[in-house]
């Protein structure tokens, strides 16, 4: 969309999505008289105020005079869409035609018997962790997200909190690979150990799943979020996709856990692009952004059963590095 201004504003909107039940809408807005303090974006009775902006270089170039770094803006605005469609239907020689018009319809919730809600199960280990006073381990405690506060100030019950990353910041403790992690700690083990959104960036899971056991006392918790389907992010380290049956796997009896509870979070549609003939319905079916598990260490790992024997530098070639942080 073209560039657009008026006596008090200067306006893009750069691209947009929508579908039954709400529009999503990316570009840049500036005043001509100062920076714009707030700024709200209506459909029809529908409200919106923009929270988080982010800075436009590129718009900076363009117009310097009025640019301010609160100028960048996604947004989500709910709104129920209105559908006018005609039938033409043939019989006979003769052409019948019906308009109507109907509201867009919302996503059904999926079956929870087939698929029970996980929502919860994150904040079931936060409340085990307060509650008992346990000693946390979290693995991916790096804050990536700008604005974030990372996982620490949920944990205030807790005895202990260790942030382990494979880069440092502020909220991180210890530095290291989670293939690995059992090293860090060789003279100290934890009651509970986490990670979020973490698992599909390991090479190696299953290697991850094992050290994970090393560093838990019997009896101990872990519990991890990671993704069932979504977009490819931190490449070329996004190694994986995880359904609850995967997750089965990797903390399994087999290596000494005892899974609590597992299931699917984040509930979404996925569509093609380009419509796939005999996919009409894909649209419909349930489809999950993520999906976390709890478990409990019931047994030490039998190494000697369980060998992996690879390193990173072995899988992968000298060339491939995880993505340095922004800085």
């Amino acid at each position: 969309m073209a560039i657009e201004q008026d006596e008090n504003l200067i306006w893009c909107i750069d691209e947009s999505w929508s579908d039954d039940w709400a529009i999503g809408i990316r570009g840049w807005i500036l005043g001509k008289q100062g920076i714009l303090e707030q700024v709200e974006i209506c459909a029809n009775d529908t409200c919106v105020p923009i929270t988080c902006w982010y800075p436009r270089p590129d718009v900076a170039d363009v117009f310097p005079q009025y640019y301010s770094d609160r100028c960048g803006f996604v947004i989500h605005l709910n709104r129920t869409a209105e559908h006018s469609i005609t039938f033409n239907a043939h019989a006979q020689g003769k052409t019948a035609s019906k308009n109507i018009t109907f509201i867009g319809s919302k996503p059904q919730e999926p079956d929870q018997n087939i698929f029970p809600d996980g929502a919860n199960i994150y904040g079931e280990f936060v409340n085990t962790v307060n509650q008992n006073n346990l000693r946390v381990l979290e693995i991916g405690s790096r804050v990536v997200s700008p604005g974030n506060k990372g996982q620490r100030p949920f944990f205030s019950g807790a005895s202990s909190y260790t942030g382990f990353d494979y880069y440092s910041d502020e909220n991180t403790d210890v530095v290291g690979d989670a293939h690995k992690l059992s090293q860090y700690f060789s003279n100290r083990r934890f009651d509970a150990v986490f990670s979020i959104s973490v698992f599909e960036h390991l090479a190696m899971p299953w290697v991850a799943a094992m050290e994970i056991n090393k560093v838990l006392e019997i009896g101990g918790i872990t519990f991890h979020h990671t993704h069932f389907a979504w977009l490819p992010h931190e490449r070329p380290w996004d190694f994986w996709r995880f359904s609850d049956d995967g997750l089965k796997v990797l903390f399994s009896p087999a290596l000494g856990f005892e899974v609590m509870k597992v299931a699917f979070i984040e509930p979404m549609r996925l569509h093609f692009d380009t419509l796939r003939q005999g996919n009409e319905q894909f649209p419909l079916q349930p489809v999950f952004g993520g999906v976390a598990i709890l478990a409990k260490k019931v047994a030490e790992v039998n190494c000697d059963k369980f060998k992996w024997d690879l390193t990173l530098e072995d899988l992968l070639t000298s060339e491939s590095h995880y993505p340095k942080p922004n800085t």
